[in-house]
């Protein structure tokens, strides 16, 4: 380990390259270096999370660094990246067989990454560190966002719950129809209701990076997508594309009551505990509904008349709610649709006066 020691921390500020250096290239990946806990809560996407400090060692070596002195922290950081460090090589190896280049970053480009970079060339890999780590590509993206919307027209479906907009838009997507879902994007269905049978709802940053993706990513200049408000449960969509989607093709797709609620039963039955989430739900609603209205519904969930309780919650919270916010726009086109099918067929004869 002398040689981890007194070499590990050399030649740190080459072989760097900034994120919009990095989009130029082909045949690399990304090793995000940082702790699991800040890997879950956001990364870049498709970058494989190979941890130099596991989160509590992190907080050992910050703690040290903070009351003690810098060369306390790195000889703590050290030890606890030795006890790994066989682990890691081979991990490594492995995915170089996959790759031409390895790529690190950390939070900021610093000593975790900068480490791992140098370590691994000196073993004869072809490696980099991202300049700035994370917090660079968070800046690069959170800017360019604004220059890689421009001349993209998006094409919004409004429409009320249950008229299958999502489902729509995953069929178009399946047929090579140029979409992005902002709902599964950011894991909330972006209603009170919207997280009822999904997991957790994503962060905002790693929305924002899945956005940025998808926008950059695109093979045409015509995205659909559905129609949200600006938050879609905690997630709020960013400026370039919000004003993007305000000056786009706007089409309000209309469906049968029964479509609708048999469109809703598909979504959320099956969901383990649907009736104490919907109870739950409920609750926080009971001050924008008829006192009347909110104990059917109660009643209803009560007694398991599942569908019966989406029909009250659509003609009593949802309909006046949307009618209200549809009202606001003015559409291109409006579409009736009996069926999803219908509705592809119809609406990809709409996209064609506008694509």
């Amino acid at each position: 380990m002398n040689f981890l020691k007194t070499n590990i921390y050399d030649d740190m500020n080459k072989n760097e390259l900034s994120y919009k250096e990095l989009l130029e290239k082909n045949n690399y990946i990304l090793i995000d270096v940082r702790t699991p806990k800040e890997y879950q809560e956001s990364t870049i996407p498709g970058a494989i999370n190979i941890p130099v400090l596991l989160d509590e060692e992190r907080v050992m070596v910050g703690t040290a660094y903070k009351k003690e002195s810098q060369e306390k922290a790195k000889q703590l950081g050290i030890e606890a990246i030795s006890k790994r460090l066989g682990d890691i090589t081979k991990q490594i190896s492995e995915l170089s067989k996959k790759c031409d280049n390895i790529i690190f970053f950390c939070a900021r480009g610093g000593m975790r990454s900068g480490s791992m970079t140098s370590f691994f060339k000196s073993m004869g890999y072809k490696t980099a560190r991202l300049s700035g780590g994370y917090k660079s590509y968070r800046a690069f993206i959170i800017e360019d966002l604004e220059n890689i919307v421009q001349g993209v027209t998006l094409i919004t479906l409004h429409g009320k719950t249950g008229t299958g907009k999502t489902k729509i838009l995953n069929e178009l997507q399946n047929k090579g129809v140029e979409t992005i879902d902002l709902e599964g994007m950011a894991k909330n269905r972006g209603s009170h209701f919207g997280h009822i049978g999904i997991p957790q709802d994503r962060s905002q940053k790693t929305f924002e990076s899945l956005l940025y993706d998808a926008v950059k990513h695109r093979k045409n200049n015509v995205i659909v997508i559905e129609g949200e408000s600006r938050k879609i449960g905690p997630i709020h969509i960013p400026d370039p594309f919000w004003d993007t989607m305000k000056e786009g093709v706007k089409i309000l797709v209309e469906a049968p009551t029964e479509m609708r609620l048999d469109i809703i039963m598909d979504d959320y039955t099956g969901i383990d505990e649907l009736k104490g989430n919907l109870l739950e739900v409920a609750e926080k609603l009971k001050r924008y509904m008829d006192g009347s209205a909110h104990s059917k519904f109660i009643d209803l969930v009560e007694h398991g008349e599942i569908r019966e309780a989406a029909r009250q919650m659509m003609i009593e919270y949802y309909d006046p709610m949307y009618n209200k916010s549809l009202n606001k726009h003015n559409y291109h086109e409006k579409v009736m649709i009996e069926s999803i099918e219908d509705g592809i067929i119809k609406l990809k004869e709409v996209f064609k006066k506008h694509m």
